[in-house]
């Protein structure tokens, strides 16, 4: 399903939906550009683990006991099958961590609410719903079952925050034609390798979707984002911050 509706165009975009899987690479002809491109994404909730009012106090064994029943409470909702992703933030800001649960948003609020860390109030969690890339996790998740014993291959990546931009009032006609350039970019990112995932969240808040660049190099993540046509015209603007998640988990 296409709906990477980041510039507040779902009709148009959800109207050329599709249930395809990859195929060949789409062509980027310009005759080929002015229809919309495919995509095959699915609901997911995605968390954003941020410092809480208590994150201070250093390395302590409170806090690495605290670190331990973190981590166990992620092994045990993937185990579950409920988290498909998850991974820290390595810039050492106010975003700490990822998540990516395919449940409903009330089951992964409740299953966050168990994780010591935000117990302990030294994170907490905004969950949003998220219409991502299909089939996050799904492959790591079949190996990890037929082997408990398997070793993640834990890789460093981009993630971008798309937020609403200081120019997202053009006239339809140039919205549109912004939305065709944005999503037509996404497409070729995607089938070059440079993007492993991207969708809009969907609550219609100032964050208004994501990409997950496939680079360790943050000159090459920020000239990537900035030459989106969206974040070029001021419709969207880029937070960008280096990932480190399982490379087992990209469809």
């Amino acid at each position: 399903m296409l709906a990477f509706c980041l510039l507040a165009l779902a009709p148009l975009a959800q109207a050329q939906s599709t249930t395809q899987a990859a195929g060949p690479k789409q062509q980027s002809q310009s005759k080929a550009e002015t229809k919309l491109p495919q995509f095959d994404n699915e609901q997911y909730q995605f968390g954003l683990l941020t410092r809480g009012p208590k994150s201070g106090g250093g390395d302590t064994p409170e806090v690495r006991k605290l670190q331990e029943g973190h981590m166990a409470n992620i092994n045990r909702m993937a185990q579950a099958g409920k988290l498909y992703a998850a991974g820290p933030i390595l810039d050492n800001g106010e975003l700490r961590g990822i998540f990516i649960f395919r449940a409903s948003i009330d089951e992964a609020k409740a299953l966050s609410a168990d994780d010591p860390m935000i117990k302990a109030e030294r994170l907490k969690i905004e969950i949003l719903p998220w219409f991502g890339s299909k089939g996050i996790g799904v492959r790591a998740m079949e190996e990890h079952k037929k082997n408990p014993d398997m070793k993640w291959t834990m890789t460093k990546y981009h993630l971008v925050l798309l937020k609403r931009g200081s120019q997202a009032a053009q006239p339809g006609a140039e919205a549109q034609k912004l939305q065709l350039d944005h999503l037509w970019n996404i497409r070729r990112m995607m089938d070059e390798g440079k993007m492993l995932a991207a969708g809009p969240f969907t609550n219609n808040g100032e964050l208004r979707g994501i990409f997950v660049f496939n680079t360790e190099s943050a000159e090459e993540a920020k000239a990537w984002a900035e030459a989106d046509p969206a974040v070029k015209a001021g419709r969207l603007t880029v937070e960008i911050h280096p990932w480190l998640v399982a490379k087992e988990v990209w469809p």
